[in-house]
């Protein structure tokens, strides 16, 4: 599933930080445009250099490591059948309740293009200070400086990949087994990408951002609406509604109503960004963003440096166009549907979505 939106040269000119298209896209909110003059943008870029200071990312993550084993080569081992994905199943084993967590570094990866940054969004279940590391949000997200496009991909948490080589378990398991590190690594390994940067949040801090912005806009079935107000004790009804951020992060979590399972919730998720990327652009102005910065960089882990994120925004914020792109992994017509007795996964067919994937990431054939 993939949508783009073009803005129009001259439009609108953009304040759009990537840290703040970063903990968006954690909202389901990607970007904050701004519509003033490029003299008022540049005072606020300035401004936010000079007290850069004031913003203080927690960075208690990993460090680097130079691999010293080749990664598992998918193709070589045992397709995951029905049985071996029971056997799997059977065994599956709650990490952080048993101590069995073991941060793991990320290996060190050469660029695939040096115009292309990319990072991997996580949005752990409850608070980022927990230490029950447990996900079902996960997105690569980059930004090609040269074709002057942001793209975001929703990874389905049922995706199934190795992580050994006698081991096929949901992608989410990676997080859960080894953190972040363990996490970013297989996702390289099994799609053959070049991912180094991370930002983590929780869904607890989501709904607060959420709530700091007066909610955030969504298209509900009726389905869904039950759903929500199940939950939230709220009286929804279908059509566009303004959600809190107990009903937004409900919504994002949502993958029982109209029976859509753990694909139709990564559609649903990739949807709500890109509605919520028309919502944004009017919603702020200048004298708005340095307390709400403040409150973003309180709700992050990341080990991206505050310049690195203000340059980064700032060649989003001068390019003529900006293209914005969503989708979802694995893509449409490339995976296998697994289902044993209730355990279900997506069986993807690898060489498949990592040529998808390096054309909507790098431009690549």
């Amino acid at each position: 599933m993939e949508t783009e939106k073009q803005q129009k040269p001259n439009r609108k000119l953009r304040i759009a930080f990537f840290s703040l298209c970063i903990a968006f896209l954690l909202l389901a909110v990607l970007a904050a445009i701004v519509g003033h003059n490029k003299v008022q943008m540049c005072r606020d870029l300035r401004f936010f250099s000079c007290d850069s200071k004031g913003f203080k990312i927690a960075s208690c993550g990993p460090g680097f490591a130079e691999r010293k084993d080749g990664p598992i080569d998918v193709n070589a081992l045992p397709t995951p059948d029905a049985e071996l994905f029971n056997e799997a199943m059977s065994k599956d084993t709650d990490y952080y309740e048993s101590g069995e967590i073991k941060e793991v570094p990320i290996y060190e990866q050469k660029k695939i293009d040096r115009f292309i940054f990319t990072m991997l969004i996580v949005v752990q279940n409850g608070s980022v200070s927990s230490s029950e590391k447990q996900t079902d949000m996960m997105f690569i997200a980059s930004y090609n400086q040269l074709q002057q496009k942001f793209t975001v991909v929703s990874v389905a948490r049922d995706t199934l990949v190795p992580l050994s080589e006698s081991e096929w378990k949901r992608v989410n398991t990676a997080y859960s087994r080894g953190g972040i590190g363990m996490l970013i690594n297989t996702i390289n390994d099994v799609f053959e990408l070049d991912i180094q940067n991370y930002v983590i949040t929780g869904t607890d801090e989501l709904a607060i951002l959420a709530d700091d912005i007066g909610g955030i806009p969504a298209t509900l079935t009726e389905a869904e609406a039950a759903t929500i107000n199940a939950a939230c004790g709220s009286d929804l009804t279908a059509g566009r509604r303004q959600l809190s951020g107990k009903q937004i992060v409900t919504l994002l979590l949502d993958r029982t109503s109209d029976n859509k399972g753990d694909l139709g919730r990564a559609d649903k998720q990739v949807e709500i960004v890109h509605d919520a990327f028309d919502y944004m652009q009017d919603k702020f102005d200048s004298t708005f963003l340095y307390p709400f910065f403040r409150t973003i960089f309180k709700s992050i882990s990341t080990n991206v440096d505050f310049e690195t994120l203000r340059g980064v925004g700032y060649e989003m914020a001068v390019s003529d166009e900006l293209t914005f792109a969503t989708l979802r992994l694995p893509f449409d017509g490339s995976y296998t549907e697994l289902n044993v007795d209730g355990s279900y996964a997506l069986l993807p067919e690898f060489e498949k979505n990592r040529i998808l994937l390096k054309q909507a990431l790098y431009g690549k054939e």
